[in-house]
């Protein structure tokens, strides 16, 4: 490889750079060193050892290795690039041909150096040609006279030296050349002779404006910054962005703006507490442009409503002039001042400090409605004369003679410079007898007529030359089908076409049609005039080749009616954008096309099929292609609305012309589509194994393409039989004898695969209809093999069992790891195709048991909330928990249970030695029932002491209802988890040191609890139980007032408390129905489930018996066994596991495989986890004994385990292997198994 060449600066991981070489002659995509990977610590992968040829046809060293990293070329980032490792190579990196062709490089030549243009992301890359610039990237500092040393030292011993002095002029000098502008155009050479010695010439010289010149304040004219004001009435606060890392282009860039614009005043060093965040967009043409980031900021500020001029107004008063002159009003924001005191407001940030601005800066809202109010005040004595301003496009028309417009021209211009203001004489046209303005084409002679724009996309519609470029035209014409009379009978030629078995033929009937009907759809009254006061919508839309779109307005009937259609080819750049990108660029180009009318109307939506789009300018951190066009976007008032695909009718039509569409491999939009990343030295590869051609890493022949989501290729019983001579030879080897014999049965009973082969041999020249086969036989081949190919993938007959065996082979493979939906189809794709392919592998993934096991759910969680319902009084619902793992106090206590009323939310604490279910009962019955009777419902959760047959027992004869919460559900008791962290709160105020006299503090922590006001009710729990309230400052008492009896004080009382529990009621239901309301906005509703539905199960809070929880299943498998109301099922879990889930934790299981799908239903031996404690399934209670600490052991045998083990009494009470043991066994005397063992000899 030779060392002489084009060189590029190389970044890599964004850490280290380097440089690359760029060789047209390199056949692989990209090669790096040996040494440089060593140097880098690449990561490498081993391949297959293949031989590096040089140009003279001798073999080099043999190459086994790649690595992958990110680059940087000046501005072009790619991610995760592959480059073979090439051992003693003397280049660091080169870039091959591949590599070239793939991001569209193209070399340009320029007085001013060469440039490397990589068209995927619009980057112009300088070029060096000197082969011996260094590698090194470390540099020193040294001063002048060491600088000189160095170079004559050097200089005497003949040897070179990396030295390198860089001054401020060198950096200008660059900058220069980088941010070259084309040469200003001379105005006398556009500007009419008349007027070159009437007009000061500096009016069409922008640059004058800069030259130390900053506008003075004028009161009613500065852009005013308002911000509006949050609940309590204060301006809401400015926000700040954060300082984006920069390249060191951007860098001197940078300080170059900010140098240029605090010379001209437009900025200054500012304090502000705000700041934006500075970004860069290239230039179409190179070099870079600065830009500041005020989406925070205009979200925030009051929108200036200033009218912009009606068009129709306008138009009107046009129609009846012969000449007509546009001016073009340049740079006009920085015409005006911000309003004093509100620059602070404009501040953005830098490395070099914060700095506001003085001048109204790009992207601000309300900015066009400042100028226009402007301009108005500025032109006001001609306005409606001949002279109408909308923003910075200011038109000047005369009913009159040449001489009287000129004179009039005279005077606009004379106005504009006197107000400071300068024209680009570029954009301006003077003494006109055609004029397009404001979406228009005003003519002297016609009149007004619609702008030929508008309706091009109709008017350049060719002929569809297939059938479904003939039902996407109808399509798009029915959409407006009300508006055309007799639209069956004009499109009954286009109609028939459609139908199936009808032969597709063009002719003048179908061309009468076609002309007719598009004739039809550019005029009255299918297309409307604009009226800014009209509710307006944009609908674009990309079809990845093509951009569409409508601009449509609401009537007064309520039909929304078409203003103008847009339609256009994407450029090959434009057609490997991601799909978020095209979307966006679809809505960039319609609004650029239609820019007068929208930014005449207050605001308009925007219908897009690409949800993400609605979050665009809320977004953070964009591309600088999406920075650029996040600017253009500032300058409208819109907000975009997700809408379905299906109902875009008209704009999806629009971008799936059929002469717009690609007509072959070889059109430049699929370039960058598909690539070869590596080849072998044959260039070609063999057929290996299934396993190892499509599932090694090894990166052979890399190539992705689409499949259809129509087509048949089944046999039908019309079919001809076929000539069955030299059959295909199998793509399977000898290592795939399953696939062997599935694909030679396949052949044997596809009669169409064998015909549509020798179709594609005989050269036939389309596909019978009948067959349904979405595709041109143009793309079909047929290889060495006699295989039949389509874009150079082999053909799969119509074979259930074998289709599916492809899929299962390369989702199951070991080399594949069960990859979703798109990663299984690319893999597929790489070799093999047929038609259906997308469907048969959504209908297999689904029904895959592994694949569901191990899925992490990521939808909006399943269930909408269901509220508990009011209670009717105080204590007749309560909800009971335990705080647990207290220090010992000085009664020996170590929880507290936590009892709260439902109603006005009042709390009793008690302090407990044990949560047995007898201590629990006991408890409940002194603290509780003894004092306010039994409730008529208990919440809790499914804690042991709450699903035992005492308790149970307990609630049957006090007819309490048991609510308990399903598994995992802590939403159902969440009001006493709540209580539980007051009373927590409470307790770390006061408690002591030694932290033991925490059940002293509970009767004074449950008033205090009780006294404060509940936020739901707005009244204390105390005072609704007692009928005042406990003041913690003693006042003097009230004078007593008279004329009250006992009694009516009495029944005051009576009245007050039930007032208070009916607002409490009422309060309550107003507070779930708020909260019921913000939590459904993140939930959507819970699937209708059935007895006997298979249901996946998520397992975050069940274990296994497997070592790690990080590689253990996300999902089990189990049937539903009933329903328990509306949110949640019983299912068939092993034993120790509550059976009863919330629908949150379930998704249905698919029950529709492929037929010969092989299905694996692994499923883990679970046991319950719930906090920190695990709960395990008790097989049998074995003996008992007393033991040190005179407590009650029992032998426990557990379910899944050899040895059993001694566990405490308390434990075991609630499991029914205890109260089996129990109903034959006294506890209360010594075993007799254990005295028999101490007596056997």
């Amino acid at each position: 490889m030779d060392q002489t060449g084009i060189y590029v600066n190389f970044g890599v991981n964004g850490l280290h750079f380097t440089r690359a070489m760029f060789d047209n002659g390199c056949h692989s995509y990209m090669a790096i060193s040996d040494r440089l990977q060593r140097k880098l610590q690449l990561p490498t992968l081993l391949i297959r050892p293949r031989t590096l040829e040089q140009v003279a046809g001798v073999d080099y060293n043999a190459i086994n290795r790649v690595s992958f990293f990110d680059i940087d070329i000046d501005g072009h980032r790619q991610r995760r690039v592959w480059a073979y490792i090439i051992p003693q190579m003397q280049q660091d990196v080169i870039l091959g041909l591949p590599w070239a062709r793939s991001q569209e490089v193209t070399i340009r030549h320029s007085d001013y150096g060469d440039s490397l243009h990589i068209g995927t992301t619009d980057t112009y890359v300088t070029l060096r040609k000197d082969p011996t610039w260094t590698t090194d990237n470390s540099t020193k500092v040294v001063s002048a006279a060491v600088f000189s040393a160095l170079a004559r030292r050097n200089y005497r011993k003949q040897k070179r030296v990396n030295i390198f002095a860089v001054t401020m002029a060198d950096i200008e000098k660059a900058l220069d050349k980088l941010n070259k502008k084309k040469k200003p155009t001379d105005p006398k050479t556009k500007l009419p002779a008349y007027y070159h010695d009437k007009i000061d010439m500096r009016i069409f010289t922008p640059e004058v404006v800069g030259q130390g010149y900053l506008p003075p304040h004028r009161p009613g004219v500065d852009h005013a910054i308002d911000l509006e004001k949050d609940e309590y009435g204060r301006e809401k606060e400015v926000p700040y962005g954060p300082l984006y890392n920069m390249t060191k282009e951007e860098l001197l860039v940078l300080r170059k703006t900010l140098t240029d614009h605090l010379e001209k005043g437009w900025i200054r060093v500012s304090r502000s507490p705000a700041g934006a965040p500075v970004l860069f967009v290239r230039k179409p043409g190179g070099g870079l442009r600065f830009c500041v980031d005020y989406r925070k900021l205009n979200e925030i500020t009051k929108k200036d409503r200033t009218p912009l001029p009606l068009i129709t107004e306008t138009l009107q008063m046009m129609a009846k002039a012969v000449w007509y002159t546009k001016l073009d009003v340049s740079a006009a924001f920085h015409k005006i001042r911000i309003k004093e005191g509100d620059e602070w407001k404009t501040a953005f940030r830098t490395r070099f400090g914060s700095f506001e601005w003085q001048v109204t800066p790009f992207g601000l809202t309300g900015a066009p409605a400042t100028f226009q109010r402007y301009i108005n005040d500025v032109l006001r004595e001609f306005l409606d004369e001949f002279v109408s301003a909308y923003i910075d496009d200011v038109i000047i028309f005369t009913n009159g003679s040449l001489d009287e417009h000129r004179q009039q021209v005279l005077r606009v211009m004379k106005k504009l410079q006197e107000a400071g203001l300068q024209l680009d004489i570029d954009k301006c046209e003077f003494e006109q007898k055609r004029v397009k303005y404001l979406g228009y084409v005003v003519d002297s002679e016609k009149g007004i007529c619609v702008d030929p724009e508008k309706v091009e996309a109709i008017k350049a519609w060719e002929p569809p030359s297939t059938v479904k470029g003939v039902r996407g035209f109808v399509g798009f014409a029915n959409y407006y089908r009300e508006f055309i009379p007799k639209f069956s009978k004009i499109a009954q030629p286009l109609t028939n076409l459609t139908k199936k078995d009808v032969q597709f033929r063009w002719g003048e009937a179908e061309q009468s049609a076609f002309e007719r009907m598009k004739q039809l759809l550019i005029s009255a009254p299918v297309l409307t005039p604009f009226d800014p006061e009209r509710e307006t919508r944009v609908q674009p839309d990309s079809s990845g080749y093509c951009i569409g779109g409508e601009l449509s307005q609401l009537t007064d009937n309520g039909q929304w009616k078409p203003v103008a259609f847009y339609s256009k080819k994407c450029l090959p750049a434009e057609a490997n954008y991601p799909i978020h990108d095209k979307e966006l660029l679809a809505i960039i180009r319609c609004l650029e096309q239609w820019r007068s009318m929208l930014q005449s109307v207050q605001s308009f939506t925007i219908l897009s099929d690409h949800k993400n789009l609605e979050y665009f300018m809320k977004k953070q951190q964009l591309t600088e292609r999406q920075m650029r066009w996040a600017l253009e976007l500032s300058r409208y008032r819109f907000r975009i609305i997700h809408q379905a695909g299906t109902k875009a009718v008209v704009p999806d039509a629009l971008s799936r012309r059929d002469q717009d569409l690609p007509k072959g491999l070889d059109d430049p939009r699929l370039s960058g589509r598909s690539h070869q990343m590596f080849s072998n030295k044959e260039g070609s590869l063999s057929l290996n194994s299934l396993s190892t051609m499509l599932c090694t890493p090894s990166m052979h022949h890399v190539r992705v393409g689409a499949t259809w989501v129509l087509g048949g290729d089944k046999d039908q019983e019309d079919d001809e039989e076929p000539i069955r001579d030299n059959p295909p030879v199998c793509p399977f080897t000898e290592s795939e004898p399953n696939l062997r014999q599935l694909w030679n049965r396949a052949l044997e009973i596809n009669k169409r695969y064998w015909l549509l082969r020798n179709m594609v041999r005989e050269g036939a020249r389309q596909i019978p209809p009948k067959w349904g086969l979405p595709i041109s036989i143009s793309e079909c081949s047929v290889d060495d093999g006699g295989r039949l190919l389509w874009r150079d993938r082999i053909w799969i007959p119509h074979s259930e069992p074998l289709r599916t065996a492809i899929i299962q082979q390369c989702h199951d493979s070991a080399l594949t790891g069960h990859p979703g939906r798109d990663l299984l189809k690319a893999i597929i794709s790489r070799r093999f195709t047929w038609p259906g392919l997308s469907q048969d592998i959504r209908q297999f993934l689904p029904n895959c048991d592994i694949c569901g096991s191990k899925a992490v759910w990521r939808e909006k969680r399943r269930g909408l909330l269901k509220p508990l319902p009011v209670p009717e009084r105080q204590w007749a619902e309560i909800s009971v928990d335990f705080i647990t793992d207290l220090p010992v106090s000085k009664s020996g206590a170590t929880n507290v249970m936590v009892i709260t009323d439902r109603l006005f939310k009042s709390c009793i604490f008690r302090a407990m030695k044990q949560i047995t279910v007898e201590a629990v009962v006991e408890a409940m019955m002194e603290c509780l029932v003894e004092h306010h009777g039994p409730p008529a419902a208990i919440v809790s959760d499914r804690g042991p002491q709450f699903v035992s047959l005492m308790w149970g027992r307990m609630c049957s004869l006090l007819k309490i209802t048991r609510r308990l919460s399903t598994a995992f559900h802590p939403e159902t008791d969440g009001s006493t988890e709540r209580m539980n962290q007051e009373l927590e709160a409470y307790l770390r105020c006061f408690v002591s040191y030694y932290q033991d006299d925490w059940e002293q503090l509970l009767p004074v922590a449950m008033l205090a609890i009780n006294g404060r006001t509940s936020s739901v009710t707005g009244i204390s729990p105390f005072f609704a139980t007692h009928g005042y309230n406990i003041e913690p400052i003693e006042v003097e008492e009230k004078l007593r007032t008279t004329g009250r009896t006992p009694i009516a004080k009495g029944e005051a009382l009576i009245a007050k408390l039930q007032d208070a529990t009916e607002m409490a009621q009422t309060m309550i239901a107003a507070a779930q129905e708020k909260y019921e309301t913000y939590a459904n906005e993140h939930r959507q509703p819970a699937e209708q489930f059935r007895v006997g539905d298979k249901v996946w199960l998520r397992l975050q809070n069940i274990v296994t018996d497997r070592p790690c929880k990080k590689l253990d299943w996300k999902n089990a498998k189990y049937t539903v066994k009933e329903l328990v109301g509306s949110h949640a099922v019983r299912l068939d879990t092993p034993p120790g596991i509550h059976n009863v889930f919330h629908v949150m934790l379930l998704r249905r299981a698919a029950d529709n495989p492929l037929p010969s799908q092989i299905l694996h239903e692994p499923q883990p031996p679970a046991v319950l986890k719930e906090g920190d404690s695990e709960w395990y399934n008790v097989e049998e209670v074995l003996d008992h004994k007393i033991g040190k600490d005179k407590k009650l052991k029992l032998l426990v045998k557990w379910e899944g385990y050899t040895k059993p083990t001694w566990e405490p009494e308390e434990e075991l009470t609630m499991t029914e292997a205890y109260a089996t043991y129990r109903t034959h066994t006294d506890v209360s005397k010594p075993s007799q198994r254990r005295k028999k063992r101490r007596g056997s000899p």
